[in-house]
């Protein structure tokens, strides 16, 4: 027996069912797109909760496009971000070489912020640099994708939180050679650029130390 299907129920039909099945996909992508996961790791979270209050502080900071009186604030929350890391690993460190070399780094870290700070309060910013200004916005850019939820720092991470002080250091150092060296570039102040070169082959040193240690 041959059953007869009205032609515009059986259209309803395979465009419901068509609409449906375009939906549920949609869902389904979305969901791989949007979904991110959260840092619940302990031995994680530690060593970037430090580096995601520096970029805080860093973006918020309004450049008036002197290099003088820009890199002075961009360093001192560069080091306090640095100190705060170091702090970390101080306190929580498992590795006996890594933690010694932290607190060893302590009081001489929180020496620069002082310096700074008093170099800070001489400083106005005077001379407008178009060029500085771009170039170290592009550094700190780079470091705010670095260090951001799903960033590259944070996917380097695992459960080992010595491990993680050492990622989280050596990036943290590179970007500190990074805006000294565009500080260089433009900079006049002498007290600021001797910190700044002083700083370049500091980090690089601290950087040498760190991959030797974990050796």
């Amino acid at each position: 027996m041959k059953t007869n299907v009205n032609p515009l129920i059986l259209g309803f039909f395979v465009l419901s069912l068509s609409a449906s099945s375009l939906a549920a996909c949609a869902q389904a992508t979305t969901g791989v797109a949007t979904t991110s996961k959260p840092v619940t790791d302990t031995n994680k979270i530690a060593v970037i909760t430090p580096m995601r209050q520096m970029m805080s502080r860093l973006t918020k900071l309004e450049p008036t496009g002197d290099p003088d009186f820009d890199y002075a604030l961009q360093a001192r929350v560069q080091t306090q971000g640095q100190l705060d890391l170091l702090k970390q690993e101080a306190q929580s460190g498992k590795d006996t070489s890594l933690r010694k070399m932290a607190q060893t780094m302590i009081p001489t870290v929180q020496a620069d912020i002082d310096m700074i700070n008093n170099l800070a309060r001489q400083l106005r910013p005077s001379r407008p640099n178009q060029a500085f200004m771009q170039a170290q916005n592009q550094n700190i850019k780079a470091m705010a994708l670095k260090f951001q939820a799903g960033g590259n720092t944070e996917n380097k991470l695992t459960s080992n939180f010595d491990d993680n002080f050492v990622t989280v250091m050596l990036d943290q150092r590179q970007d500190a050679i990074d805006l000294a060296n565009t500080y260089l570039k433009y900079g006049s102040n002498d007290t600021l650029k001797k910190y700044a070169q002083d700083l370049t082959t500091k980090a690089q040193q601290q950087m040498n130390s760190i991959k030797q240690t974990i050796k």
